[in-house]
């Protein structure tokens, strides 16, 4: 049996939250957590997720199923996903000789850089005045500048092939392990000295990948959908999407949860987007506002073909006193090829078609009429057809390009909400 103990701070001031505990037996994880004193004394103290209400009790947590973790949920959220697991594993056997254990929750836990961890969560060892995990020496961080993108490429290219280079693999630890997702990405500093995401082109695609994201987060802004920057960079001649990072202010760290966490939900996939409505109604401060943020989104998705809307793809920022909003869209990315299916279905789990006319008819559960529904859609039809060519344009995308990203723009529903002026009767 292995213990595992650490403190978890918050924000830059790394004030303590609670303590985490973890074990593996025998192949089998579990952990613990617990709030601090000083964090259920602080003035402006809050639950780091619902699931983790403010209280002197030591919680315990497995994990639920093939894909859950057995970490607390909230910290769940700061692991890689499967690009920076991938990199951990071929830098591990890559770079160590001899056998090694395999590794666990907790390996990737510790293997992200604290400057550029997602959200607010911190993690240090027990001892006192003991560095945040996984920052350079004297505190300084190992993000490198935007005008690397050249040698991240070439280190990104290097990571997915079979006989990789042993020092971009360790570069690529340091640096690319933070942010969810299968795409291969690493973190960057922008030149205006912000965060960023930056998502590279991978030897595997068949599509312009990078610039279709980059269009649906600039045609979800004409839409009205609270979107990060987002543009395309160049590395040794392929696309580069940088995007700016929304968990991260002048005043500092923002706490972030997924939705798969605001909803204690085991897996990310199978819930509703109307649980995400009730927990909206219970955790935020403005509801109705953000019910219609929600179906904004929703409706775009299916708009532009995004089929990749599970849990994962959908966060909450904490805003004040207790309350979350929804975090600004992210991992949008239109799939001409994907048959449209909601990762997300909108009320009944069974029926996951991604239907304009299925959200229209569940407008209530967003407190919304179907009139006001049919209008929001229809706009954010018009928008798109009127605008995709041009933007697409303008971020580069070939003609061939555009032909391949067509039909995630240009299909039955897209036509249906621009013909209908009612959807309660034909």
């Amino acid at each position: 049996m292995s213990q595992r103990i650490l403190k978890v701070g918050i924000g830059n001031a790394g004030l303590e939250v609670g303590t985490l505990w973890f074990e593996a037996v025998g192949g089998r994880e579990h952990s613990s957590f617990q709030y601090s004193a000083v964090w259920l004394e602080h003035p402006r103290r809050f639950a780091i997720a619902p699931m983790l209400p403010l209280t002197t009790e030591r919680r315990f947590f497995k994990a639920q199923g093939e894909q859950g973790s057995p970490l607390p949920a909230p910290v769940a959220d700061t692991t890689p996903d499967s690009w920076g697991r991938g990199i951990i594993r071929k830098d591990t056997r890559f770079n160590k000789k001899g056998p090694t254990e395999p590794l666990t929750e907790f390996d990737f836990l510790t293997a992200v850089d604290d400057f550029s961890r997602v959200g607010a969560l911190r993690f240090r060892e027990t001892e006192e005045g003991s560095p945040f995990l996984a920052t350079g020496e004297g505190g300084r961080h190992c993000i490198p500048p935007l005008l690397h993108l050249d040698q991240l490429g070439k280190a990104i290219a290097s990571a997915e092939s079979d006989d990789p280079d042993m020092v971009a693999l360790r570069r690529l630890r340091q640096m690319g392990t933070t942010l969810g997702g299968a795409r291969p990405k690493c973190s960057v500093i922008d030149n205006d000295g912000s965060l960023a995401i930056a998502k590279f082109t991978s030897r595997l695609d068949m599509y312009a990948v990078e610039r279709a994201e980059v269009l649906a987060l600039r045609l979800a802004r004409l839409c009205g959908i609270d979107t990060p920057e987002a543009r395309i960079e160049s590395s040794d001649g392929l696309p580069v999407a940088i995007i700016k990072r929304f968990d991260r202010s002048a005043q500092g760290r923002i706490p972030f949860v997924s939705a798969q966490t605001m909803l204690g939900a085991p897996s990310a996939t199978g819930a509703t987007y109307a649980d995400i409505c009730d927990a909206l109604r219970q955790y935020t401060a403005s509801p109705r506002i953000e019910m219609r943020k929600l179906f904004r989104r929703v409706g775009f998705n299916i708009l532009v073909s995004n089929v990749d809307d599970h849990l994962k793809n959908h966060g909450f920022l904490y805003a004040s006193d207790g309350k979350w909003r929804l975090s600004p869209a992210f991992d949008v990315n239109p799939a001409p090829e994907r048959f449209r299916e909601l990762k997300t279905a909108i009320a009944d789990p069974t029926r996951p078609e991604a239907s304009i006319e299925l959200l229209v008819d569940h407008a209530f559960y967003f407190e919304m009429s179907a009139d006001e529904a049919v209008e929001i859609v229809r706009a954010m039809a018009d928008v798109i057809a009127a605008k995709w060519q041009e933007l697409a344009r303008e971020i580069g995308m070939s003609r061939a390009e555009r032909d391949d990203y067509r039909p995630a723009f240009e299909h039955a529903e897209a036509d249906y909400a621009l013909r209908k002026s009612s959807f309660r009767a034909e």
